[in-house]
């Protein structure tokens, strides 16, 4: 009889903070209602180990790996494959007595669509260092070399503080006018990992723009005004777009907008946050026009328990 075990990693959404929060500014962070689960069998001794990675109902990433090296032997993705291979591999670095047997099947589910941006690769981290019992942040760095704040909302019930190597705070974001807040796909898959090492590698920020980074968290944290939620919006990305050197998305693509809009984790890409005092299906409207069709209501995918 086979043993089967599995595992459950939220996905992630970054509030406050992008790019900042890689040179150690405080950010506030969102874990999802939506993530993905990891199922592990030990099956028959096949002398390979199978991957199969789905989202609705669908197999969109397949990979067979040697179980003795982590290398190669088959996939439909071979950019993923050799990725996966080195998170094997870096578990192993990581804890040499680990082993998988030949034969072993993974199967991953997705919640969420992959191109969302949601943190397919930071909850496939987190699921897989459960599994193995290794540090998900150590396993994240050397393999993706993130902030983190994704792995630390994998595994958490509601919003937090996340600042870089420091522990994690529990944030309520108790917003009157939550209900005004949306999330709006950009239609544009960020590469979170490249866009990290290009700006890691523009060099230093200075104290400044890292403690204001800071600073808005706090007030983002506390806000219970809509107003005034607003201006932290605009503030917020006249700091990261000077940080950047680009224009804040509201002014280059939704000038006519009547609200904020606020770009989520990679600038201009993947999700963004919109707050407007219209009614959803206004915002609807609006964006469909634009060409931009999937939009939730914050209460419908931030976790917050």
């Amino acid at each position: 009889m086979s043993d089967t075990y599995t595992y459950h990693a939220n996905g992630k959404l970054l509030l406050t903070g992008e790019y900042l929060i890689l040179h150690g500014a405080k950010g506030i962070a969102l874990p999802l209602k939506v993530g993905q689960y990891l199922k592990v069998t030990d099956e028959k001794d096949s002398g390979i180990l199978d991957w199969n990675a789905s989202y609705d109902n669908r197999v969109w990433f397949s990979c067979k790996l040697n179980p003795r090296d982590y290398s190669v032997l088959e996939t439909n993705d071979p950019e993923k494959a050799e990725t996966l291979s080195r998170i094997f591999k870096t578990i192993r670095h990581l804890n040499p007595d680990f082993q998988t047997k030949t034969g072993i099947s993974f199967k991953t589910v997705l919640d969420a669509n992959p191109d969302w941006g949601f943190g397919s690769s930071s909850t496939l981290i987190s699921l897989m260092a459960q599994y193995s019992e290794v540090d998900p942040f150590r396993l994240n760095e050397l393999v993706f070399n993130g902030s983190g704040f994704d792995i630390a909302c994998a595994t958490v019930k509601g919003p937090i503080f996340y600042t870089k190597n420091q522990p994690v705070l529990p944030v309520r974001l108790d917003y009157p006018f939550y209900d005004q807040l949306f999330l709006v796909y950009s239609g544009k898959k960020m590469k979170t990992h490249s866009d990290v090492n290009a700006f890691l590698e523009k060099g230093k920020v200075s104290k400044q723009l890292i403690e204001e980074g800071s600073a808005l968290a706090d007030t983002f944290s506390s806000c219970r005004d809509q107003k005034e939620f607003d201006s932290l919006i605009r503030r917020h990305e006249e700091l990261i777009g000077y940080l950047l050197g680009k224009t804040p998305v509201k002014k280059e693509y939704f000038s006519d907008f009547q609200g904020e809009i606020k770009s989520l984790g990679a600038w201009g890409g993947d999700f963004y946050l919109v707050s407007s005092p219209l009614p959803f299906s206004e915002v609807q409207r609006y964006f469909g026009n634009k060409g931009l069709t999937i939009l939730f209501h914050w209460k419908d995918l931030i976790l917050n328990r």
